[in-house]
């Protein structure tokens, strides 16, 4: 099989995708890149792809010559593919020499199943911050609840930055407070009991490069101002040391809480806050204000790990709050997939623990309570729909009359 051309190396930031399945070995994505694309205004929808020809094997040693054409159609985009050498293929089960190939689409030519995603990728849909801010020394600042993808972004943005040290990670939470400093701004040997040594801190280690402070919210408040001096003279002191040292660093910082919150409740210095934030602001939202990214993960999960979830799993999930976003959504597949038989994954015992895990009892982020009233429906509406809408089976679930059940839902109403 011949190999696919790609003319420049940026593309690959904007590609449909399919995955190649041989009857024998392992499955192969392959990465359409859009080698030549018009962007208006900060959409990635709107380009030009170049046709492709394929040379896939078929049976009886035929080789299947396709044309694989990028088309528009009003506001839309599809693929088209077309049989040069009218050797047949099924589409979805149907024997055809050309089709429109839409997204989710399975062909079978020869000992080869090919499936499409003809989307952009997730994260290209994520990352949407403007190249100058990427490009700048500005800082950013990301705001999102655990899982929602902060750490992924932080590292996009250095490696589409020119900056050339390395990324360096520092989640704050995970130091006692006496010992923060130092990991930040490293220290000298006997500047306390235990520093047997120096230490190289987190901004000399990442000079020239990209320092992500991840959980700025669990910083002290007299570190703090350190920090702010440092991000307003470039210039710092290893603890114990008297020698002021400068770095040429980028700084991301990232918070799983509002921080204009807690500088309303004064435990965050609000010149800090406007100092971090002056470059850019971002906040990933969580999977349950955002459908259409939850429906995307599933789907690049079904492509990447071979399988098929059943319409009624599919639709549960995207009822599903997801308090742990991404993280959780994802070993949560991962599970399902190791403990299915076969390539099918429906509902089973490992799904019922998604019904326990409000978000708004979860969720850091969340500035708004509910009522009892307002979660008891909420749970109810969650074990309904998880019986297709069987009132008795309900009210079995929940150990309650049928009556009791219409009468709640009944009041929302």
């Amino acid at each position: 099989m011949k190999a696919i051309g790609q003319d420049l190396q940026d593309a690959v930031k904007y590609y449909s995708k399919f995955t190649l399945t041989p009857l024998y070995g392992q499955d192969k994505e392959i990465k359409l890149n859009r080698t030549h694309y018009l962007i208006k205004g900060t959409s990635h929808d709107s380009f030009e792809q170049d046709n492709y020809t394929l040379f896939l094997p078929a049976f009886n040693s035929e080789e299947v010559e396709l044309s694989l054409n990028w088309k528009k159609f009003g506001s839309g985009h599809f693929f088209f593919l077309e049989s040069l050498n009218e050797i047949p293929f099924r589409h979805n089960g149907s024997l055809v020499l050309s089709s429109i190939i839409s997204r989710g689409d399975q062909l079978d030519i020869g000992h080869n199943r090919l499936r499409f995603d003809t989307s952009t990728t997730l994260q290209e849909d994520e990352f949407d911050l403007d190249e100058r801010i990427v490009d700048s020394n500005l800082n950013i600042l990301i705001e999102g609840e655990t899982g929602t993808g902060k750490s992924y972004l932080a590292r996009e943005v250095h490696k589409r930055s020119r900056r050339v040290g390395p990324f360096v990670h520092l989640n704050l939470a995970s130091f006692s407070p006496s010992l923060v400093e130092s990991e930040i701004f490293g220290h000298i040997k006997g500047a306390f009991t235990g520093a047997i040594s120096n230490k190289v801190g987190a901004l000399k280690e990442a000079n020239f490069g990209t320092l992500f402070l991840d959980e700025i919210d669990s910083l002290p408040l007299e570190l703090q101002t350190k920090l702010l001096l440092f991000l307003d003279s470039k210039t710092f002191r290893a603890v114990g040391s008297n020698k002021e040292e400068s770095v040429d660093v980028r700084i991301i910082f990232a918070s799983g809480r509002n921080l204009m919150s807690l500088v309303e409740e004064g435990t965050f210095r609000k010149d800090m806050y406007f100092r971090i934030s002056s470059g850019s602001f971002k906040r990933l939202a969580p999977l349950r204000e955002d459908r259409r990214k939850l429906a995307t993960l599933i789907n690049e999960f079904e492509i990447k790990q071979d399988c098929i979830l059943t319409r009624r799993l599919r639709e549960f999930y995207l009822k599903v709050d997801w308090p742990g976003n991404i993280r959780q959504l994802m070993g949560h597949l991962n599970k399902k997939a190791v403990l299915s038989n076969g390539r099918k994954v429906d509902y089973d015992f490992l799904d019922d623990e998604l019904m326990f895990l409000p978000a708004e009892l979860k969720s850091d982020l969340s500035e708004n309570t509910i009522t009892y009233r307002e979660l008891k429906l909420k749970y109810f509406n969650t074990v309904l729909a998880r019986v297709n809408g069987d009132y008795r089976s309900a009210a079995k679930k929940l150990d309650v009359s049928i009556n009791t059940v219409k009468n709640v839902l009944s009041k929302a109403s």
